[in-house]
């Protein structure tokens, strides 16, 4: 760590002269983090329903997240997905057709395109956008097999390439194709074909050029096989980064696509592909990253931490039964989103149901 001396006397009188001032109290003061609950109507009131499964988008402006409120119009057993604007208080909801089941959803930075998986028998993925309340089914055309129901897996920060599996009911073969679409040309490139076995994660960076995924699942039980790989898309080749660790959960790659995190042996790592080194940086199991791999959402029993992997600051972010997404931290770690059914993260929190919430942190 760099140490920056005190100001001299002289150093004193030259700011002086130069015409700098002191900050106020209030400049200088630090912001108190605080929890917001998200999942609410419009107006605010608390929903009549449970919550979960949310995300947050990179500027930390919108939410999205899926609820089993009546209120919102959602039925017990057919969530809904909906979309709030933490400086409006708008609600929008993403509706694609009447009897759909929706889950996984993801924000671009921006929070105009949300990338989802949602269907009535077998489920799909989509991406949604914003600006025009248009919604796009993702499926490869003529892919090789038997295919019925596909995931989203990864959204780019600027929304225009999506990761997504498609595969068929029968064992593990779920995930057994792993594809990238690229929403402006309206392509879709093979990147892990049904021998490589079922993907139980991907991500994808910026320009979409570069894709880690996940082979396998991972629990960290002695049966379970989970790999790692980071591939560039157009080749043939990867590579696998978590060779002598056992098995591995990827996180996300970066969105330069320099830098690949991903969980293994109680702790975190980070691949730099750059020089192909791989450390351990953390203790526990990351849930999210922001696209600059710089701050990392961690899980351990006393509840979520949001880690600086530059300065090592760990700061509490929710409470030991928070559940947080692969899209729950905002850039810069401003804020972190989070379902949890603990009564007391806001006041008049009555309703009895789990909620979503935001922790607001700078």
């Amino acid at each position: 760590m760099r140490h920056v001396r005190p100001l001299t006397l002289l150093g004193a009188a030259l700011v002086t002269v130069l015409g700098a001032t002191a900050p106020t109290a209030a400049e200088a003061a630090p912001q108190v983090p605080r929890t917001e609950r998200v999942s609410t109507a419009a107006d605010g009131a608390q929903l009549d329903g449970p919550s979960g499964d949310a995300a947050l988008s990179g500027d930390g402006r919108r939410v999205a997240f899926v609820t089993r409120a009546p209120g919102l119009g959602c039925a017990p057993f057919l969530p809904c997905l909906k979309v709030k604007d933490l400086t409006t208080g708008d609600l929008t909801g993403i509706d694609i057709g009447g009897g759909h089941l929706y889950s996984a959803p993801l924000l671009s930075a921006d929070g105009d395109r949300v990338a989802f998986t949602a269907g009535t028998r077998f489920t799909a993925p989509y991406v949604y956008d914003t600006t025009t309340g248009t919604a796009q089914r993702l499926w490869p055309e003529n892919p090789p097999g038997s295919n019925e129901l596909g995931a989203v897996r990864s959204l780019s920060p600027d929304g225009t390439h999506v990761a997504y599996t498609i595969g068929n009911r029968h064992g593990t073969q779920g995930s057994r194709l792993l594809y990238v679409r690229d929403t402006a040309a309206g392509t879709d490139e093979l990147i892990s074909p049904p021998e490589e076995g079922w993907k139980g994660g991907a991500s994808v960076n910026g320009d979409g050029t570069r894709v880690a995924y996940q082979t396998g699942g991972y629990s960290e039980g002695p049966e379970d096989t989970a790999d790692v790989f980071l591939k560039a898309r157009g080749t043939a080749e990867r590579t696998r980064l978590d060779a002598g660790l056992g098995t591995a959960e990827l996180v996300r790659i970066s969105a330069d696509g320099r830098r690949v995190l991903f969980n293994a042996q109680g702790g975190l790592y980070v691949h730099d592909a750059r020089t192909g080194t791989t450390r351990r940086v953390a203790e526990g199991r990351a849930r999210s990253a922001t696209a600059s791999a710089r701050h990392v959402v961690l899980s351990r029993a006393d509840g979520l931490h949001l880690l600086d992997l530059r300065t090592g600051r760990s700061t509490a972010a929710g409470p030991p039964d928070a559940r947080a997404g692969v899209g729950a931290v905002a850039a810069g770690g401003r804020a972190v989103t989070f379902g949890s059914a603990a009564p007391d993260l806001v006041p008049d929190d009555t309703n009895g149901e789990a909620d979503v919430f935001v922790r607001h942190l700078r």
